[in-house]
């Protein structure tokens, strides 16, 4: 019986090519490109929010809508501040492939391909969170429709 403990798997080798290269390299410009935007939309949205916060408080004692305008506000914010994730791993992405690319440091290409992983997971549990919610409020809504459409 053979010692199975002392047996390491093998890693497979895959070429990069010069095709494959510059491919990821112009990935990496346009996922740079997008997570700069990304920043700055950001920043607009914590603006944007800020503004709302400031400026319609103001104005929700005058409002008959019964909720405090300013709450938006706070709603642009949180919005921010989850946008921040998936512009973060995709600006990581970018530019430790395009470094490690470029200098030829697997390390970095290892490191950016990590983020890349993470965005897509970040964004996989986001869609599920947001079908849930999806689910629920029809699971909720469409029998509250049918009962009060009844009388």
């Amino acid at each position: 019986m053979e010692n199975t403990e002392n047996i390491q798997p093998t890693e497979s080798v895959i070429t990069v090519n010069g095709d494959i290269k510059n491919y990821l390299l112009e990935t990496a410009k346009w996922c740079k490109f997008l997570a700069i935007a990304g920043y700055i939309g950001m920043g607009l949205l914590i603006l944007l929010g800020l503004c709302f916060i400031i400026g319609l408080s103001i104005f929700s004692s005058v409002s008959h809508l019964g909720f405090p305008m300013g709450l938006f506000g706070l709603i642009y914010i949180l919005i921010a501040g989850l946008y921040f994730f998936p512009i973060n791993y995709t600006y990581k992405f970018s530019t430790n492939v395009s470094q490690g690319l470029k200098s030829n440091n697997q390390q970095s290409v290892d490191f950016g391909f990590k983020n890349l992983k993470s965005l897509f997971k970040f964004m996989g549990i986001l869609t599920i969170v947001i079908l849930s919610i999806y689910a629920l409020v029809i699971i909720v809504m469409v029998p509250v429709a049918i009962f009060t459409g009844l009388k």
